[in-house]
């Protein structure tokens, strides 16, 4: 897995030195304004060993909670097993993929069909009329589960609610993808591997690219971040940041596969980057400056640090953003204001809420691409 190794690698080869000098010298930060926002997105936590989801808002309150019972033959670490629409959560349980409400009222949804060496992941509409599954099938020789051999997949979409309208929309032995979102009504595939994953990727999914196809055809629209080394951060409305080769730069693309500009200058690329839903900053870890300090970049080479250590998880927002302290499990929401002037564009932390002592941050609440 070369991505993780440029992970590895960018961790302890990086030492703590200043972003170049190319990049322009933060003005004075603004003093944080007392009043305290809440976003109006709520992040999804699995808790410790995924055995609860829940609804959490970005103050640290918990407003709904479900426990769950994933099943014990999982070899895809990162394969889908929430997904979000506009009204509800949705989680596997089992083979049966329930709800959550933000009122904490619970419920089946409709059920998966698979084998004891088969795992499934899946995407749910944002209004609630469709599921996407893929299925990936495994032959389980003795020994451990991590012994298992790749079978191959099997794709579909069909009414989230009774099965109706069922198609067959991809198969294959030898590819890896599964469903982790919705676009203007198309569906996103993360392409993978059969098998991941024990260390830190650089994106939630262990994506490699994606593909965004038709729902009722699996004819594939779009490709994103071909002949690269895969997707940066968590995918955002704008479309995904695509990590490039050395000495290359970031592709940034939309969902229809169309090239945007880029957000900000970053001193250097790196995997611990994620930019933000409306695509204009980048927060992120750039290649372990300053002992892995967070910080902000935005457009004409403006830039600060955040004055904290961690990994960048995603945005919530465009005020908050989900991090993970360096050397602690915990997950938190910083939120960030923007400075006095539209020309300074300096951002400062004006809190900091630990929302997850020991759980994992799954992305956010409502669907953030729809």
């Amino acid at each position: 897995m070369s991505r993780l190794v440029l992970v590895v690698v960018l961790l302890t080869a990086c030492g703590a030195v200043a972003p170049k000098a190319a990049i322009a010298t933060p003005s004075p930060q603004a003093s944080p304004s007392p009043t305290l926002t809440r976003s109006d997105f709520l992040a999804i936590v699995g808790g410790p060993k995924n055995t609860a989801v829940s609804l959490v808002a970005s103050d640290g309150t918990v407003i709904a909670t479900a426990p769950v019972d994933l099943p014990t033959f999982w070899m895809h670490a990162l394969m889908s097993w929430t997904s979000a629409s506009r009204t509800r959560l949705y989680y596997l349980d089992g083979s049966e993929v329930r709800f959550l409400a933000p009122d904490g009222s619970t419920g089946l949804a409709t059920k998966i069909a698979f084998g004891p060496t088969e795992q499934a992941g899946f995407a749910v509409s944002p209004d609630d009329a469709s599921i996407a599954v893929s299925v990936f099938s495994y032959t389980q020789a003795s020994g451990p589960p991590s012994s298992a051999t790749y079978k191959g997949m099997r794709s579909y979409v069909e009414d989230l609610h009774g099965g109706g309208h069922h198609v067959d929309i991809f198969s294959s032995t030898t590819v890896a993808e599964f469903p982790v979102g919705w676009t203007g009504g198309r569906l996103i595939l993360a392409v993978s591997e059969p098998k991941c994953c024990k260390a830190l990727t650089v994106n939630p999914y262990d994506a490699t690219s994606y593909h965004v196809v038709d729902p009722a055809t699996g004819t594939r629209l779009a490709s994103l971040c071909n002949n690269t080394q895969g997707p940066e951060g968590p995918i955002e409305p704008i479309g995904a940041t695509c990590y490039p080769f050395p000495y290359g730069a970031p592709i940034y693309q939309r969902w229809d596969g169309s090239r945007f500009d880029s957000p900000a200058a970053v001193p250097d690329p790196s995997p611990l980057n994620a930019v933000s839903p409306d695509g204009t900053r980048i927060a992120g870890s750039p290649c372990c400056y300053n002992g892995n300090a967070l910080a902000l970049f935005g457009p004409r080479g403006q830039w600060v640090w955040l004055h904290q250590t961690g990994y960048v998880m995603g945005w919530l927002d465009a005020h908050h953003i989900v991090i993970q302290p360096v050397d602690s499990p915990a997950i938190s929401v910083i939120e960030v204001g923007q400075g006095p002037t539209e020309l300074d564009e300096i951002w400062s932390i004006r809190s900091n809420t630990e929302i997850a002592p020991g759980g994992s941050y799954l992305g956010t609440f409502p669907a953030a691409v729809t």
